[in-house]
């Protein structure tokens, strides 16, 4: 009678992992690289458009909009190991933390004077545009289907 063999210190991972992380590493490094071009238009515009109140305006707006982009393909490499199920389960919790922040940020600095509130909208609204075409794009360039027929 032989002995089993003792059990591995390195766990195995699931064959989702590497594919959710390829991802995740491919859409992240797009939507940075789109996010950065951007975000020194949108500072540039600010500037340009409304002066300084408008630069700092449209940093904060970029700042936190690249933030809370960059928070969704954080989720997805630390959810990767868990179950499909899992992942989808940490990127819907990234998402409603992104509404809440976003909804308290809005609320604690409505009618600021430290910024030029449009600004501020617009920058995050374009950082968040290209942060959303970065990520599709690298998700598109990595060529890993997405539904098994």
């Amino acid at each position: 009678m032989t002995d089993p063999e003792p059990p591995s210190n390195a766990q195995q991972d699931a064959p989702h992992v590497a594919t959710v992380l390829r991802l995740a590493y491919a859409m992240q490094r797009n939507a940075v690289v789109i996010t950065a071009i951007v975000t020194v238009l949108a500072l540039v515009v600010g500037f340009v458009v409304r002066g300084v109140p408008g630069l700092v305006g449209a940093l904060v707006g970029a700042a936190i909009a690249a933030g809370l982009g960059w928070l969704g393909t954080w989720v997805m490499t630390r959810t990767a190991r868990a179950t499909p199920a899992g992942v989808m389960i940490g990127a819907m919790t990234a998402f409603g933390a992104k509404l809440l922040f976003m909804l308290v940020f809005l609320l604690l600095f409505q009618g600021t004077t430290l910024f030029d509130n449009r600004s501020f909208a617009f920058s995050m609204l374009a950082v968040t545009a290209a942060w959303i075409i970065g990520e599709v794009v690298g998700f598109v360039r990595t060529r890993i289907p997405s539904v098994d027929v």
